[in-house]
């Protein structure tokens, strides 16, 4: 290999991953009172991206995608289709700035840059399009103080979105050392304009969004415990909103708890989670707690529940997790709440 290869091949980083799921699902009722059929489903993702530095401080990546390319929070593919061919799309394009005294920018499609420590308010699978800023600072040798600021493009007049759809983010995140343990504190602000509602079909109205979005995570290191808190409300009025249902006029809250302990290779954990209908985005947030929605989205709000999980580590780039989802509906426009009951099994390997 020539010098000129050998420079390139250490500007290339090369990373991908795969995922093998089983996924059970049973106890989902709907709202006219009729029960889903029980789903048992064999699944699997397959994700390959690249990183380049161009010249320093400047790079450009992508990412490609199984799944299907309309359903954004979902790179999950289900077999049995008389061995068809599985889509591919492009889910990251982007160019990035670094500076050596910590600030960055991007430009592009990319991971979503408000820092969570789950993926309750912004599924990590959602890859917003605009631009982006940030920043990492030490205010001390034990404190670092972290901004963000974004602004995307959800969608535009050829999409069957107003011109103005569009989302804007602000975050400060402050990780501190207190003793041998670790305390990260975030609190950040997402304004959603003209944002879709979609009920299981075509969105039907427009609506705006001011979600506040804070989070506290303690690590006590010695013992291999994580506790987590996260609170968001949208602080939008929708009571004049005649689009809204009364009952979900006012449903604006979430809040999710959970407590995570790891010992040798395994990690047990506990999620409760509380999601009012308008609290977040419900097609940008996760996709694991419901089935409720359509084959192009998930409609991950309205609920109540909790999930345990068991997760063992096989290696740095091999582990399973078994994780059971138990949820309730918390409002209904028809006779009953939505149930469900939830299993999944997943080998992930990554490179």
């Amino acid at each position: 290999m020539n010098t000129y290869s050998q420079a390139n091949t250490k500007k290339l980083k090369l990373y991908g991953d795969v995922r093998f799921r089983t996924e059970m699902d049973r106890n989902s009722d709907k709202t006219d009172g009729t029960t889903r059929d029980d789903r048992d489903r064999l699944r699997y993702r397959l994700r390959f991206g690249f990183n380049y530095t161009l010249i320093k401080n400047i790079e450009f990546g992508g990412r490609v995608r199984s799944g299907n390319p309309a359903n954004q929070q979902s790179p999950h593919v289900t077999l049995g289709k008389e061995f068809h061919s599985d889509d591919f799309s492009i889910d990251k394009a982007f160019l990035k700035l670094k500076s050596n005294k910590g600030l960055w920018a991007w430009a592009g499609k990319n991971s979503m840059p408000f820092w969570e420590q789950n993926e309750f308010l912004w599924d990590g699978d959602v890859n917003p399009e605009g631009i982006a800023f940030g920043g990492s600072f030490n205010l001390s040798e034990k404190s670092k103080l972290t901004p963000v600021l974004g602004h995307f493009i959800v969608g535009h007049s050829g999409e069957n979105f107003s011109d103005d759809t569009s989302l804007s983010i602000i975050q400060l995140k402050l990780n501190t050392t207190i003793g041998e343990n670790n305390l990260t504190l975030s609190s950040g602000f997402i304004k959603g304009n003209d944002i879709p509602d979609k009920p299981d079909g075509t969105h039907t109205f427009l609506i705006d969004y001011k979600i506040w979005a804070t989070s506290l995570q303690y690590k006590f290191n010695k013992i291999g415990l994580v506790l987590g808190l996260d609170y968001f409300e949208n602080l939008s009025d929708y009571k004049n909103n005649s689009d809204i249902a009364d009952v979900f006029e006012d449903q604006t809250t979430g809040y999710v708890g959970s407590l995570l302990y790891s010992i040798k290779k395994f990690q047990f954990g506990y999620y409760y989670a509380h999601v009012e209908k308008y609290a977040l985005v419900d097609f940008f947030a996760q996709d694991d707690w419901v089935r409720w929605g359509t084959s192009d989205y998930t409609r991950s709000s309205n609920f109540d529940g909790h999930e345990f999980r068991i997760k063992y580590k096989i290696n740095k780039q091999f582990n399973t997790v078994l994780r059971t989802y138990f949820v309730e509906g918390l409002e209904t426009t028809g006779t009953t709440l939505e149930t469900g009951t939830r299993i999944r099994l997943d080998l992930n390997i990554k490179f």
